[in-house]
C-alpha cells in the first residue's frame, strides 16, 4: 500500500518540477540606495533637528500628510540661508484616523537627522529614496561624537556627501 502511494505521487512531483522554469531564481530584495546615490538624486541634503510635526489631510481629503519642520544645522546640498526647512511625508494621524506607509520614514520631535529631499510636482519637498532618505544622528556613548546611522562619524559623512555633490563625475 505504501509503495502504491509513492508511485501515484511521482507524476505529480514531475509535473511540478516541469512547471518551474529551470533558470528561475528567487528575487533578491531591492537594494537601498547609497547615501551618495541619494545625494545625487536629492535637491536638498541637510543636517538638523526635527522641531515640529503636523499631520493634516491633503487638499482632496484622500490622504494624510505630515509636515515635518527641521531646524537646519547645515545644508550639504541646495537649501537656502534659512534655518528652518519643511518637508511633507505621507502618513500620520488626524483625530482618530491614522495612516502609515511602510516604505516611508517616520520622524520624531527633537530627533537629530540627515535628510535627503526632492521637490514633488506640487513644489513641496519630500523625502528622497523612501526610508533610506532619512538617517538618524546619535551620539557615540563612548566618545560623544555624533554618528550617522550608528556607524559613521558625522564629520566624515558630511565630507563624503559634499565631495559627491561637488565632484559628481569623480564618484561614478
Amino acid at each position: 500500500m505504501v509503495a502504491q502511494r509513492v508511485r501515484s505521487i511521482r507524476p505529480v512531483i514531475a509535473a511540478l518540477l516541469l512547471a518551474v522554469p529551470s533558470g528561475a531564481q528567487p528575487k533578491a530584495p531591492p537594494r537601498s540606495p547609497s547615501s551618495e546615490d541619494l545625494a545625487r538624486q536629492a535637491d536638498v541634503v541637510l543636517v538638523g533637528t526635527v522641531r515640529e510635526l503636523k499631520s493634516e489631510w491633503n487638499a482632496s481629503r484622500t490622504q494624510i500628510v505630515t509636515r515635518v519642520t527641521v531646524a537646519v544645522d547645515q545644508y550639504l546640498k541646495g537649501g537656502t540661508a534659512g534655518n528652518s526647512f519643511t518637508l511633507f511625508v505621507p502618513g500620520g494621524e488626524v483625530g482618530t484616523v491614522g495612516e502609515m506607509y511602510s516604505h516611508m520614514p517616520v520622524f520624531r520631535r527633537n530627533e537629530d537627522v540627515v535628510v535627503f529631499a526632492e521637490k514633488d510636482p506640487q513644489n513641496h519637498f519630500r523625502v528622497a529614496g523612501g526610508r533610506a532618505g532619512k538617517l538618524i544622528v546619535k551620539k557615540d556613548p563612548a566618545t560623544g561624537s555624533p554618528l550617522v546611522a550608528g556607524r559613521q562619524r558625522l564629520d566624515d559623512f558630511v565630507t563624503s556627501i559634499r565631495n559627491t555633490v561637488e565632484h559628481p563625475q569623480l564618484d561614478r
